[in-house]
């Protein structure tokens, strides 16, 4: 795995290199390149597997414009923000980032990282029964799961797939990533863009009510899930 780290202190780049150079074994090699500036990265012209990147870098091109200007043409590299500032938190759905933490990176936050980024490179399929035949999608491709007019309504990044069946047969096909806000509603937490008292508003726009019972689940979910607080990460 090539892992790029962006950050204009000289001393957490030394010591997350180091982290990531402890983390590597002969099933798993580590290549990690690390850059000062925004601009030596787009200099370098990497495309790795997973970039840790800071947001303020000093005074060149922040860390939120460097990863909206590489979303425009690379939708793939995992993204993780590691900052000191979590004002921007929510700013990290555009980009679809994979994590937003705060520092300091811990060896298990880390590994985290790794770990979802290498689940990213072999995805968990869900086997979805259309009307032109049997689709896998993967699960990181899909925003959001919905009933509507009695059939499923399966949203990915590029289309909706139209499904016959049942939600409750849906969810345990779903990883931990994914959570019901609603009876009838499925997101995933990657494309969370914005949280209110009983609504949910995704990254492409598009608003989603949360019930009730739900809001206080979803919103200490969210949260858990994009500061990188996950049990696998603590």
């Amino acid at each position: 795995m090539h892992i790029a780290l962006i950050d204009d202190q000289a001393a957490t780049r030394e010591a997350t290199v180091k982290l990531i150079q402890q983390l590597a074994k002969p099933s798993q090699p580590l290549q990690v390149a690390a850059y000062a500036s925004a601009e030596q990265f787009l200099f370098a012209e990497q495309t790795p597997d997973l970039l840790l990147l800071d947001i303020k870098l000093g005074s060149g091109m922040d860390g939120m414009t460097l990863a909206k200007k590489i979303r425009q043409h690379d939708p793939d590299t995992a993204i993780a923000f590691v900052s000191n500032y979590d004002e921007f938190v929510f700013d990290g759905y555009d980009v679809n980032a994979i994590d937003y933490i705060i520092k300091p990176l811990t060896k298990e936050k880390l590994q985290h990282l790794i770990d979802k980024t290498a689940a990213r490179t072999q995805p968990k399929l869900l086997p979805l029964q259309t009307s032109i035949g049997l689709t896998r999608v993967p699960l990181y491709d899909i925003s959001t799961i919905e009933v509507s007019d009695h059939r499923l309504q399966v949203h990915t990044q590029k289309t909706t797939y139209t499904v016959r069946g049942q939600l409750k047969d849906l969810l345990p096909q779903l990883d931990d990533n994914f959570i019901q806000i609603y009876r009838s509603i499925v997101i995933n937490l990657n494309f969370l863009s914005q949280l209110d008292h009983h609504t949910v508003v995704m990254a492409d726009g598009t608003s989603y009510p949360v019930s009730r019972q739900q809001a206080p689940v979803v919103k200490q979910a969210f949260f858990k899930h994009f500061r990188g607080l996950t049990d696998d990460s603590e």
